[in-house]
């Protein structure tokens, strides 16, 4: 009984409270549009970012394949190989990987270039002009730098090019150049560098060895390196001259044609007067004309009021009386 009058009164006091709650005031309606709206807006995002990692983990499983698949093209295909040369010009026979040269033909990097009974002559991406003699085998590693297996190149970096460097490496040296015009022949067991203007280093395992202009060496397995001295024109560098670049005349002074003919040529331009020196600086060339360098010079002169003559290593230039 106790328990039941205990109990009994335990409840009277929540039914009171009970009693006298009344109801909570509606919100406004517009307060309550706007709490519905968030509610909504909470849910999409929970939902929406469900969906969001169910899409990223699909966009990176097709990453990993695309990584893949480009992967497999990078190791089944390789990018082109640079150009290091072009073919300025070609007399005879010569081909470049089995393919006969062409006037104006792109020699790109790892090429094998055999002028066979022909002689070529190429502009290098660096800079510069490389003659290639009959029965050359050249391969290009990359621009500048090439190796010789045999016969014979002439290098000019040409004045005002000061960028324009090459490396010729040989089985009996690395011929380097320091800005200059120089002759490399490899010929059996004998390597000769010769250089026509400024100097070379040729760098072997033991020792490095300069040649300087006007000199020659000679390299070979069993000897002692020889040097010598030799002329900077004529002889040994005639071939070289027969495949000189063009020069265009047209619109150019007579002076500048005399200092090209002097650069191809290994001869030293001279003038007989300052006035004779004076005047070619005036004279502007017209027209056109391909010859190799002494040709073109006789052919040039003959159009002015000069004259020339070659005295020995010299080309003397006067006016005409």
């Amino acid at each position: 009984m106790m328990n039941e009058e205990h109990g009994s009164n335990d409840a009277d006091p929540l039914r009171d409270l009970f009693a006298h709650v009344r109801p909570r005031p509606a919100p406004p309606a517009e307060d309550e549009a706007e709490i519905r709206r968030a509610l909504f807006l909470e849910w999409d995002a929970l939902t929406g970012r469900r969906v969001l990692l169910k899409r990223f983990g699909a966009a990176a499983a097709a990453a990993v394949v695309v990584a893949g698949f480009a992967a497999l093209l990078l190791r089944t295909s390789t990018a082109p190989a640079a150009v290091v040369a072009a073919v300025e010009r070609v007399h005879g026979d010569a081909e470049v990987d089995g393919v006969a040269l062409t006037l104006g033909a792109r020699i790109p990097s790892g090429a094998r270039v055999d002028t066979r009974n022909g002689q070529v002559a190429l502009r290098l991406e660096g800079g510069g002009s490389l003659r290639l003699a009959p029965q050359t085998e050249l391969t290009f590693a990359a621009a500048g730098r090439a190796t010789l297996d045999s016969g014979a190149v002439y290098f000019d970096s040409e004045a005002g090019a000061a960028a324009a460097r090459i490396e010729i490496r040989t089985a009996l040296g690395t011929v380097h150049d320091l800005g200059t015009q120089f002759v490399a022949r490899l010929a059996g067991d004998r390597l000769e560098v010769g250089v026509r203007d400024g100097r070379v280093t040729i760098a072997r395992a033991s020792d490095s060895i300069d040649v300087d202009r006007g000199e020659r060496v000679s390299v070979a397995r069993a000897d002692r390196p020889r040097r010598e001295q030799v002329a900077t024109f004529g002889g040994d560098w005639d071939w070289a001259e027969r495949l000189a670049p063009p020069f265009a005349i047209d619109g150019r002074t007579l002076f500048d044609f005399l200092r090209w003919v002097e650069a191809q040529t290994g001869r030293t331009l001279a003038f007989a007067d300052a006035a004779s020196e004076q005047a070619a600086r005036d004279t502007v060339l017209s027209g056109s004309i391909d010859l190799e360098p002494l040709a073109k010079l006789a052919a040039v002169i003959a159009t002015t009021d000069f004259e020339y003559t070659l005295d020995g290593k010299r080309i003397v230039v006067s006016r005409r009386r």
